[in-house]
């Protein structure tokens, strides 16, 4: 998988602003209305620090866990769509639209990676090398 700043800066930002809105929620005096939001903005950031982690380490479970913040995300993004008033409401909207996007990239590349190893065009000629170099090491 190739490693796209973009997507890393997309997770990231997502992670912070909805920790920094369900803390300002959670100041809210009216609270009781904020519940659901502030849990799911909370596993929001949550699963989008932890996918910036795996892609940046170039994990095998990346795409597992960006199947899985793609719903995290849509679910962040139509609770505080009901808040429309919000101005903060709405920036945490279209940054969750936004790593929506880059997870949907992520799985894209990932089955890119996966279709070019289970079918590549050339092999290698190290393979072939390490092949000629035994040979003539051992006979």
């Amino acid at each position: 998988m190739i490693w796209k700043k973009n997507i890393y800066d997309s997770l990231t930002g997502c992670a912070a602003l909805c920790d920094e809105f369900a803390t300002e929620c959670s100041r809210s005096e009216d609270i009781e209305n904020w519940y659901r939001c502030i849990f799911l903005n909370l596993d929001c950031a949550d699963m989008c620090r932890q996918l910036a982690m795996l892609y940046v380490r170039g994990s095998e479970n990346t795409r597992l866990l960006a199947k899985a913040c793609i719903e995290v995300c849509e679910k962040c993004a139509q609770e505080v769509n009901q808040f429309t008033n919000h101005e903060r409401c709405q920036q945490v909207h279209a940054m969750c639209q936004q790593t929506i996007r880059s997870c949907v990239t992520i799985l894209e590349m990932a089955y890119e990676t996966d279709t070019n190893v289970t079918n590549p065009a050339t092999t290698p000629a190290s393979l072939f090398y390490g092949i000629d170099l035994r040979d003539t090491l051992y006979n």
